[in-house]
């Protein structure tokens, strides 16, 4: 299945998508409140990134405020010169006589249409007083009804809860509108309907399927049911166009995004008691009246206790200012149109089919990213332009939905089968070259490719030995030594690569490893991980002799490790049949060269100089000597590796490196005394410092020629 998936991932891709781009349109994810909140917040954003407009100057607000109640804001006389302010006084709800006080005093000074958004439904004093009033108006003024959900026999319906009768008198039935306000699936409002049913509202409220409420909204259309419920501020625009029943909604029982002016505030209410106080009433904003002449005039609560407070895109706004925002878009027809069905449809599916595009044609997984990225941008950009510039809305979330899970979908999967191929070939090369070969073929083969070709790089390189193997070979049978070599070579290449070393190969039982031939992190870092390499070389073998004591088929060990740095050739290098990746040069030379010497020296470990060089302030090392191989005019100082600087220093290395001093300037007597302190605080018995005393000792009696730089010749390979 995989290997199918691997030849043939462009159709998994695509299926995919159409499977997202289904999902897209289906009703389980679309009534999701999840995708609600999200579609909700694109079109928030949208409000948002618009910008505020300007408020319909034909609008005002009266509110009924803390102010209101507590009339803390009055002084006393001003409150006892007029009787209305005195019933305000009164315990809520309100003598109904204020209302029709209201009323007249907005009427006498103009005003064209007055809203009351309240339901009227208690019955209360002065409910007589201001029936009489709404008749005289009825053609001018516009009262409340409301539809609620109540749980029944057949599950959630809507019950109209109109005025109480008494304040609809014969001719007075008109002023009544609707005061619902709908609200999305996350609580926020943002669309609204002018005209609507109890049969419709109840079949939504009830959960029915969206092709059931679609059937609906077609026979209401076809009228065989009548929306016969008009939206408050639907029934005033009515009343102020003089009417003649004209709306500007293109669907009035349909839900239709609200053209909101701004956030709450847009519309600043006016104080209702201000208006019973003479001098208020002449003074800004009222001007005796002349602010209300010829305007429609909303009343509304907006005292905390009414609990009127909704949310929009703009944020949290009283009811009465939605009221006056939907009003403002209803009366001068300020749609947001939305997208239709099909439009979605096709919109969703080029989301679809351009995430594939990008994702089966661009082969960098940054470069997908950063154009799934840039579609999406470039889309909400064109979604905003349309939302401010032509006032259409377009449902983001399907064509989004698409393009990410899509795109998403074809990066990961791409990603994942690059890494199983990786894994698979690296399983592969891993059989045949060091892992950080493998490594770098695989991650970087254009370096790969140059390296292959031949070039000139500084690098540390290490060889190890097996000291007497030749013997063993003889003594020991077969099966039981490559059984025991194989155990050795598991632990001595598992500390090369654990320090990011390169096996180059198995010569015979010798090993050699590289840094800085793949791949480098600096030569100090390359020099540095090839002598811990050495040392815990030094510390597995330790560990595996102990292991060995107790069997009878296994040999105890010793090793020679020889570690250099210098310029090599790095390339590929053979014959057309075996080519091998490997390095050459004098630098390599040298390090077996070292290797060799342990044996002449008793010692494990030599590093050369350029190791010492870059790796003195990590480890301690004591000066061995300085040689000249064969084949080499310039001596060179080789070193063992004493332990890292976590440790301070033995007091007797600095005597040991002076003795070295006086040795190499010819003052054998004062080397031969210090070499002889070193080698007593040692613990008596030290191969280096009775090979300098003996030095020393012979040097006395025939010193060495005058041109005699401290040198030892090293005549054995």
């Amino acid at each position: 299945m995989i290997r199918y998936l691997i030849h043939r991932p462009k159709w998994l891709v695509i299926a995919v998508g159409i499977l997202f781009m289904l999902l897209a349109r289906s009703s389980w994810l679309t009534t999701s409140s999840l995708w609600q909140k999200a579609e909700g917040a694109l079109i928030d954003r949208r409000y948002l990134l618009r910008g505020s407009e300007l408020p319909d100057p034909d609008i005002k607000l009266i509110g009924l405020g803390t102010s209101s109640f507590r009339l803390d804001t009055l002084a006393p006389e001003e409150i006892s010169a007029s009787p209305v302010l005195q019933q305000m006084q009164q315990p809520w709800p309100w003598d109904r006589s204020v209302y029709a006080a209201i009323l007249e005093k907005l009427m006498n000074a103009g005003a064209k249409v007055v809203l009351f958004d309240f339901v009227f439904a208690s019955q209360t004093d002065g409910d007589d007083v201001f029936a009489a009033a709404l008749r005289k108006y009825r053609d001018r003024v516009v009262i409340g009804e409301m539809l609620a959900g109540e749980e029944g026999s057949t599950g959630r319906t809507q019950k109209l809860t109109p005025p109480n009768g008494r304040l609809l008198l014969p001719g007075s039935e008109s002023v009544v509108g609707l005061v619902n306000i709908w609200t999305d699936g996350d609580g926020v409002v943002r669309r609204t309907r002018y005209q609507t049913s109890v049969e419709r509202e109840s079949l939504e409220a009830s959960g029915f399927d969206p092709r059931i409420v679609a059937l609906l909204n077609k026979q209401i259309r076809s009228g065989k049911i009548p929306d016969d419920l008009t939206q408050i501020t639907a029934l005033a625009v009515k009343k102020f166009n003089g009417n003649t029943g004209k709306l500007f909604s293109p669907l009035p029982g349909e839900m239709t995004y609200i053209n909101f002016q701004g956030p709450a505030g847009t519309y600043r209410p006016w104080p209702v008691e201000n208006m019973f106080v003479d001098a208020l009433w002449q003074k800004p904003p009222f001007e005796g009246g002349l602010a209300v002449s010829n305007k429609i005039v909303i009343v509304g609560p907006l005292a905390e206790i009414f609990h009127d407070v909704h949310g929009t895109p703009f944020g949290e706004m009283p009811g009465p200012e939605i009221q006056a925002q939907m009003l403002s878009a209803l009366r001068h027809g300020d749609w947001l149109t939305e997208t239709s069905p099909n439009a979605n449809f096709w919109l969703a599916l080029g989301a679809m089919l351009l995430a594939v595009a990008i994702c089966l044609g661009i082969p960098q997984a940054l470069l997908k990213s950063l154009l799934l990225a840039s579609t999406a941008a470039a889309f909400f950009a064109a979604c905003q332009f349309a939302f401010t510039h032509q006032r259409f809305v377009v449902d983001m979330m399907p064509p989004l939905f698409c393009l990410i899970t899509t795109g998403a979908f074809g990066i990961v999967f791409e990603y994942t089968l690059e890494q199983f191929e990786r894994r698979r070939y690296r399983n592969v090369l891993d059989r045949y070259v060091s892992s950080n070969v493998a490594k770098t073929i695989l991650d970087d083969r254009r370096s790969f490719v140059e390296a292959l070709k031949g070039r000139k790089q500084p690098v540390t390189v290490l060889f190890s030995d097996i000291r007497g193997f030749t013997t063993m070979t003889e003594s020991t049978d077969a099966d039981k030594l490559v059984a025991q070599l194989n155990e050795y070579f598991a632990d001595m290449v598992g500390s090369v690569l654990n320090n990011e070393g390169t096996l180059q190969k198995f010569i015979g039982d010798a090993i050699m490893a590289v840094w800085g031939d793949t791949h480098s992190h600096g030569i100090k870092a390359d020099a540095r991980g090839a002598v811990t390499a050495a040392l815990q070389m030094r510390a597995a073998l330790v560990k595996l002799n102990d292991q060995w004591q107790t069997k009878d088929d296994r040999l105890r060990l010793t090793i020679g490790i020889g570690v250099n740095h210098g310029e090599v050739i790095v390339g590929n290098i053979g014959h057309p049949q075996r080519m091998e990746f490997t390095v050459l040069g004098d630098g390599v030379n040298l390090a077996a060269r070292l290797e060799s010497a342990t044996k002449q020296f008793h010692t494990d470990i030599l590093i050369g100089e350029q190791v010492e060089k870059l790796t003195r302030d990590v480890f301690i090392y004591r000066s061995v000597d300085l040689l000249t191989v064969k084949g080499k005019t310039q001596p060179i100082e080789v070193f063992s590796i004493l332990g890292d600087r976590s440790e301070p220093p033995p007091v007797w290395l600095e005597i040991y490196h002076e003795a070295i001093r006086l040795y190499r300037t010819r003052k054998f007597s004062a080397a031969a005394a210090k070499f002889e302190t070193a080698r007593h605080q040692i613990g008596g018995e030290d191969f280096l410092c009775g090979m300098y005393l003996s030095r020393c000792a012979a040097y006395e009696i025939s010193p060495p020629p005058e041109n005699w730089d401290g040198s030892f010749t090293l005549s054995e390979k």
